[in-house]
């Protein structure tokens, strides 16, 4: 096996370079060991995926039987998955993106490949599938990034890659095959790597990254076909009073994200001596506050959202004025308590629940076009990636009339966001996992 660090940055020309690239030995274990590992990663997505409707099916049953029942598990369930993760998985705590973010800045070596590891996947994979049946308010896109580079990262002990590769290029294309397979959104995958896992634009890995996320896609495509996320828009803004109410619709939006990426970052860490001091009182406590908010919501606040955006933003349903904060304290709660699982379905749930109470203030803008912009503004507030945040709803809806619209909300909503939460709440939770980890091993050698 080829430790994959000995490749030079500086290519051969000519025909050896053709040769080394394409029709060596070396080139086509490289094709291979990636095109696998791209695979795997659309595969894992696709499993999340279907972890996710069986859940909701498996909620459904037990809602069926007493509204007390899935109240009960839920509030149980980090009494069992926390101590899962900090003894048997230790490193799978978070979303998943902070802790690939860490990655990129921890230099190739056995203390990447432990945050990289093949038990960090197994573990983040079982304990996603876990929480995805237990109900608490998660999505699960920030596990598919994890699992994603964790397999790209694996692959270098397969074959012999480029150094910009091994440093950084294929950490980055499993982040990019985890965001485009969770949502059939291969330019947002790419787009996510590049805008916020990397922080920077990299030529010499953008054409992996753009691979990996396609292929990653096409595995998805086999198992569900060609679909949109959230289905079709085909609605616009047409005349200036409809365009005046963006700006409006962006900052608030952006505002409101920007303070509940603020808050789960002061909160987190707030909360972090006394987790480790009392970790199942702890759990228990957040357990309970998600069975609460599982009960007094009828059930609305377990699990990722989804189908109540997609009603909202597809079959214009209505639903009580309070979906959009409950959903939003359901998500805060579960980030706090670490377990693995995303934010951005619940965080877009928001959005569109935000655009369904506000249309008597914008009676003139069509209502889907309402809600779309009130989804991007939000999201954009709390992830504060503003390209990829217009660009994964188009992608989600063939919102292609919207672009324009969508592009100046979720612009405005980056730059109010970041008058409230000056660090972006993925780099803020990757600086917590770091020093997480640096404390954990200096105590180790003590």
């Amino acid at each position: 096996m080829a430790d994959g660090t000995s490749q030079s940055s500086e290519l051969p020309a000519g025909w050896a370079g053709w040769r080394y690239n394409l029709f060596s030995f070396g080139a086509l274990q490289r094709h291979v060991v990636w095109l696998l590992a791209a695979c795997l990663s659309g595969l894992g997505a696709y499993l999340f995926n279907y972890a996710e409707q069986h859940s909701e099916a498996a909620r459904a049953w037990m809602m069926g039987i007493s509204p007390f029942l899935p109240a009960g598990v839920v509030s149980i369930s980090l009494m069992i998955i926390c101590p899962l993760r900090d003894r048997v998985f230790p490193g799978t705590d978070g979303t998943g993106i902070p802790q690939t973010i860490a990655a990129l800045k921890i230099p190739d070596g056995p203390e990447r490949s432990h945050v990289l590891s093949v038990r960090i996947m197994i573990g983040k994979m079982l304990l996603l599938v876990m929480g995805l049946f237990a109900g608490p308010t998660i999505g699960r896109e920030g596990p598919s990034v994890h699992v994603g580079a964790c397999l790209l990262h694996l692959s270098t002990r397969f074959a012999s890659f480029h150094h910009h590769l091994v440093q950084r290029g294929l950490i980055l294309a499993g982040g990019a095959a985890g965001i485009a397979a969770a949502f059939n959104t291969p330019i947002a995958g790419a787009v996510f790597a590049f805008e916020e896992i990397g922080r920077s634009f990299e030529k010499d890995n953008a054409g992996t990254i753009v691979r990996t996320a396609v292929v990653a896609c096409i595995v998805n495509l086999i198992f569900l076909g060609d679909y949109y996320f959230y289905g079709v828009v085909e609605v616009g803004l047409a005349t200036i009073e409809e365009w005046i109410y963006v700006p409006v619709i962006g900052a608030v939006g952006g505002f409101l994200g920007g303070c509940f990426a603020q808050g789960v970052v002061v909160a987190n860490r707030a909360l972090g001596p006394a987790r480790s001091k009392h970790p199942h009182l702890v759990a228990l406590g957040l357990g309970l506050g998600l069975g609460m908010l599982g009960l007094v919501s009828g059930g609305l606040t377990y699990g990722s959202g989804y189908p109540e955006a997609e009603g909202i933003l597809i079959r214009g349903e209505q639903y009580a004025w309070w979906l959009g904060p409950a959903i939003a304290a359901g998500n805060f709660i579960t980030l706090l308590s670490g377990i693995p699982g995303g934010l951005f379905d619940p965080s877009l749930t928001t959005g569109a629940a935000l655009g369904q109470i506000t249309h008597p203030l914008f009676p003139h803008i069509d209502p889907q076009a309402l809600v779309l912009l009130w989804m991007v503004s939000y999201f954009g507030g709390v992830v504060q990636s503003p390209i990829t945040a217009f660009v994964i709803l188009i992608e989600m809806t063939s919102a292609h009339y919207l672009a324009l619209p969508l592009a100046l909300a979720s612009l405005l909503a980056y730059e109010t966001s970041h008058l409230v939460c000056r660090t972006s709440l993925y780099e803020s939770l990757a600086e917590s996992f770091l020093e997480t980890m640096r404390a954990t091993e200096a105590t180790s050698k003590t």
